[in-house]
C-alpha cells in the first residue's frame, strides 16, 4: 500500500486537474516540520503586529543533504529528508510557495508554536500549524492541554490566524491543518477566529491530534465550523483519541506497531484518498480506556501537579531535545534519578502510584 512518501514522489498531475485532497493536506501538515527557521523570515513579534514576510518555492529549497541540522524539530527524521528532495522536483509540489513564517518557543512562556502559509495555485492557502517538537517545553504543553484552556500556543493559533486572514487578498480561501498538537491548534484556531474569517475556511485538518480538556464540540462556536472539521487518525490511534474530540472520526488503514501508527510516513493511501478502516481498532481503544480511567480520577490541580512534577524531572537529565540526545543517556538517568530524589516525599509516592495505576489499569483493559 502507497503511502505519502509515494504520493508525492509520483502524482504528477497539477491541482487544477487534481484538486487538492486530504493527502495534500497531511502533506503540508507534515512539512511544517521542516527546518524553516533556517530559511524564511521568522515574522513573529510580541507586540502586535507580525513582521513582514518573505517566501519560497518548494523547488528553491536547499536539497536535503544541504540541511544538516534537519530533525531539530520532526521525530522521523529520514522520511522528512526524503520528502524535501521529492517535493523539490514534484510536477504537483514545486511551484507552491511558502510564507508568513511564524515560530515562538519560550520556556517561561511555556510555549512552543510554529505555523506557516503554504500557497496553492487557485487561490488556496493552506496554514499549516506544526506539532509538538523536540523541546520538553513542547512536550510539556501537550500535557497542559488535560488541564488547562487555552494553552499559549493555541492563543498565538488564533492570532496567527485572524492576521493572515487580513494579510492575504478576500477571495483566497483557507484551509487549515495540523498534525498531532498542530491538529488541535488547527481546531482551536477555526472555533476562536472571527466569523468573517469563518465565512473562508473551507475544510480544517486534524491529523492524529489530541482533543480538548472539555466538549468543545458543543459550543456554538464550534458548530459554526463543524462542518468542514476532519479528525483523521491512524486505526490504532492513541494520542489522536484523546481527551475530548467531536464525532465523525475517520480512521486510516496502517500496518504499523501501535505509537509508531502516529507518524504519517505510516499512513496508507489508496487511490486519491486514504485508505480507510472500518472503525477504531479495539486493542488501541483498550489501552487509551486506561488513561481515560486514569484522568477521570484526577482533578485539573492533580494533573497539574503531576505534568509540573515529570517536566522537573525531565528537564534535569541535561536533554535540550529529546528527537536529539546531546550527552549519554548513563549521564541523564544520574541526573533523572537525583531529580526523583529532590522531589518531596509526597509528590514523588505521588508519581510512583500514578504510573502504578496506569500498569494496572492498562492490564485490566486487556482482559
Amino acid at each position: 500500500m502507497s503511502t505519502i512518501l509515494d504520493y508525492v514522489e509520483t502524482e504528477r498531475r497539477p491541482f487544477d486537474q487534481f484538486p487538492m485532497n486530504p493527502i495534500d493536506a497531511l502533506v503540508f501538515a507534515e512539512a511544517t516540520y521542516f527546518q524553516w527557521e533556517y530559511l524564511l523570515h521568522n515574522i513573529w513579534t510580541r507586540e502586535w503586529p507580525y513582521q513582514v514576510s518573505d517566501s519560497m518555492l518548494f523547488s528553491d529549497m536547499p536539497a536535503a543533504s544541504e540541511m544538516p541540522l534537519f530533525g531539530q524539530y520532526a521525530a522521523d527524521t529520514a522520511n522528512n529528508l526524503k520528502m524535501i528532495d521529492f517535493l523539490r522536483r514534484s510536477p504537483r509540489f514545486k511551484d507552491v510557495s511558502v510564507s508568513h513564517l511564524c515560530a515562538h518557543t519560550d520556556n517561561k512562556e511555556q510555549i512552543q508554536f510554529a505555523a506557516m502559509c503554504f500557497h496553492i495555485p487557485g487561490d488556496i492557502c493552506f496554514i499549516g500549524y506544526r506539532g509538538t517538537d523536540g523541546t520538553l517545553i513542547g512536550w510539556k504543553e501537550d500535557f497542559q492541554l488535560s488541564y488547562q484552556y487555552p494553552v499559549p500556543a493555541q492563543e498565538e493559533a488564533a492570532r496567527y490566524l485572524n492576521y493572515l486572514a487580513r494579510e492575504l487578498p478576500p477571495k483566497v480561501l483557507l484551509q487549515i491543518g495540523g498534525h498531532s498538537k498542530g491538529g488541535n491548534l488547527s481546531i482551536y484556531a477555526a472555533t476562536s477566529c472571527a466569523d468573517s474569517v469563518k465565512s473562508r475556511i473551507t475544510n480544517v485538518y486534524s491529523f492524529d491530534g489530541p482533543g480538548f480538556s472539555f466538549k468543545l464540540h458543543e459550543t456554538d462556536e464550534y458548530k459554526k465550523i463543524s462542518e468542514h472539521v476532519n479528525h483523521l487518525v491512524p486505526s490504532s490511534s492513541f494520542v489522536g483519541m484523546l481527551l475530548e474530540s467531536a464525532p465523525g472520526t475517520r480512521f486510516i488503514n496502517n500496518k504499523a506497531l501501535w505509537l509508531m501508527q502516529h507518524s504519517p510516513f505510516t499512513w496508507e493511501i489508496d487511490v486519491n484518498d486514504f485508505s480507510y478502516a472500518s472503525g477504531w481498532d479495539k486493542n488501541a481503544e483498550n489501552r487509551i480506556g486506561a488513561v481515560r480511567t486514569w484522568l477521570s480520577d484526577q482533578s485539573f490541580e492533580e494533573r497539574e501537579s503531576f505534568t509540573e512534577m515529570l517536566y522537573h524531572i525531565a528537564t534535569s537529565s541535561g536533554a535540550s531535545n529529546i528527537f536529539r540526545p546531546d550527552s549519554s543517556w548513563a549521564v541523564k538517568m544520574s541526573h533523572i534519578i537525583d531529580a526523583t530524589k529532590a522531589v518531596d516525599a509526597k509528590s514523588r509516592a505521588r508519581i510512583i502510584e500514578t504510573l502504578r495505576l496506569l500498569v494496572l489499569l492498562s492490564f485490566k483493559q486487556k482482559k
